[in-house]
């Protein structure tokens, strides 16, 4: 009942008008639940998502995603585009040395990138047979663990026992240390794996903010769950995203797993709604609060959806911009040069702290924000707005998620 009350009492109106207007069918789309003999839920898995592991499949996206925006990037139409880029990077620092030095990293990556015979590093790659190798580690070591799951709602260690991909992806990269000469194409293959990595593992990670989303707006009687089945699932999710050294926190989940995600969500909730409240000030209009996590909202006369969980980067306190309503593809073209300047920071001589600094700024404007989004894929279907759901996913860069 606890929890019932704290999602009226903090979500109010926006929870009874989402459900006014439900629509589960996307919903059912994309997920299901598994469930013991007496009827009870125990694990909720994505739909979408390949039971398969296909490695390869990964990889050679991002390498040909590497060519295509290597042709763009050196084309004379994406100059103009590129400056008001990094003129909109410099606009939001906050002028401390660290940032600078970042940016001024940022602005070398791009330089270097142009100058890199990228497309000459990838057939050198492919030739060295490392990708082959880290394709068959991960699916070995992944081969226990199901692709598909979302949470596991009788196991309170199920994604703590299974964090190995990570040990797969070191390990790799250390073999490609070893076995690659030339610096170029040992960069080129760190940046594929770590990409690769990624996109493979957001899948769930997006589809959990989705079903994070349908529990707030849906009374869980509607999505077929009893109020004890959806906190477990709150915990599982949670319990997802314990690093493995994270030893005494997979402790505390077991501990108390009936309300260890719940306690995690609404804490965070609550913080969401503080700041709200705190910020109203900063726009020139406050609108309609979609999800948990986002709101609409004009700012600077432009109509925009912004995030309440993620600040724009690790060097600002305001709010990162989900969504330009008046230029659909800003977010999405913004993050595909961030991505790019990280590619060309390897391509950059620089001591190990200034690369480690420059390329967790670069992670800070977007890899926590476009996960989140996946809340707001969940209120489009929930509203039927099918135009604004693929908006938002196009903007996550990854074509894995369905």
């Amino acid at each position: 009942m606890l929890k019932a009350i704290s999602t009226v009492v903090l979500l109010g109106s926006i929870s009874i008008q989402a459900f006014a207007n439900n629509q589960l069918s996307e919903f059912h789309k994309r997920f299901k639940f598994i469930k013991n003999n007496d009827g009870q839920v125990t694990q909720v898995k994505m739909k979408l998502v390949s039971e398969k592991l296909e490695v390869k499949t990964y990889i050679s996206y991002v390498m040909k995603l590497v060519s295509d925006e290597m042709n763009t990037l050196r084309s004379k139409s994406a100059q103009s585009e590129l400056d008001e880029f990094l003129n909109e990077i410099e606009a939001s620092s906050n002028k401390s040395v660290e940032s600078e030095e970042s940016i001024a990293a940022l602005r070398g990556s791009f330089k270097a990138l142009k100058g890199s015979r990228v497309e000459r590093y990838i057939n050198d790659a492919k030739k060295s047979g490392i990708f082959e190798k880290f394709e068959n580690e991960l699916t070995n070591a992944l081969s226990l663990l199901d692709l598909t799951m979302l949470a596991n709602l009788e196991d309170s260690r199920y994604f703590y026992k299974r964090n190995v991909s990570y040990e797969v992806l070191t390990r790799v990269l250390n073999y490609a240390k070893n076995k690659l000469s030339n610096i170029p194409v040992l960069n080129l293959v760190s940046y594929v794996l770590i990409q690769t990595h990624d996109l493979m593992l957001e899948q769930r990670l997006y589809h959990q903010n989705m079903f994070l989303q349908y529990l707030q707006s849906v009374p869980e009687s509607e999505l077929g769950l009893t109020m004890d089945e959806a906190d477990r699932i709150y915990s599982s999710i949670y319990e997802s995203r314990i690093s493995a050294l994270a030893y005494n926190q997979s402790n505390e989940a077991a501990a108390n797993w009936e309300r260890y995600g719940t306690n995690i969500f609404f804490t965070n909730l609550r913080a969401a709604n503080t700041k709200l409240r705190r910020a109203r000030y900063d726009f020139d209009d406050v609108g309609a609060r979609l999800s948990y996590a986002f709101f609409d909202a004009t700012e600077n006369g432009e109509k925009v959806i912004k995030n309440l969980m993620n600040n724009k980067h690790s060097f600002s306190s305001a709010m990162s911009t989900a969504f330009y309503y008046d230029e659909p593809s800003k977010v999405a073209r913004f993050r595909t040069y961030l991505t790019l300047g990280k590619l060309g920071l390897k391509f950059l001589s620089l001591p190990g702290w200034l690369f480690d600094q420059a390329e967790s700024f670069i992670d800070s404007y977007y890899k926590e924000q476009k996960l989140i989004e996946g809340a707001l894929i969940a209120h489009f279907d929930i509203t039927g707005n099918k135009r604004m759901s693929k908006q938002i996913k196009g903007q996550s860069l990854n074509p894995f998620i369905k």
